[in-house]
């Protein structure tokens, strides 16, 4: 399995299956924008590449004001929803720049931004599920 592979073919954060949310439905459907990016961009289709790009950072940005079912099972309130909120809508804000930054890459061509790019966005993947996602 190619990193790329291995990095874009899991949710990006805070995906649940205890519940059926709108969080949980925008995950699921990044899943699989991601899988189709990673065959894009291994096949070299880069009109079909930026449009899963847009979708991507289209559920992300309708992923920000959702809340991750985490904060409700601890039950946050206050400053501390407050603070845990604004640290998961800053986690979606740099992930949707690095796509961003992917987009620009994939336009021009330029394989080595591609590949560090998409390993940023395999780390943040799994910094957003340490963080935010919550085994039922």
């Amino acid at each position: 399995m190619s990193i790329l592979t291995a990095s874009l073919s899991v949710p990006v954060f805070a995906h649940t299956d205890c519940d059926a949310t709108k969080l949980h439905d925008y995950m699921e459907d990044m899943k699989t924008d991601l899988k189709s990016l990673s065959f894009e961009i291994r096949t070299g289709n880069t009109e079909n590449a930026l449009t899963r790009i847009d979708s991507i950072q289209n559920y992300l940005m309708l992923s920000r004001d959702e809340m991750p079912y985490l904060f409700n099972h601890k039950e946050l309130l206050d400053d501390e929803l407050t603070k845990r909120k604004a640290d998961y809508q800053n986690a979606i804000d740099k992930t949707s720049d690095v796509f961003a930054e992917l987009k620009v890459a994939i336009t021009d061509g330029d394989q080595a931004k591609i590949k560090s790019l998409i390993k940023k966005v395999g780390k943040l993947r799994k910094v957003g599920h340490r963080t935010f996602q919550y085994e039922c």
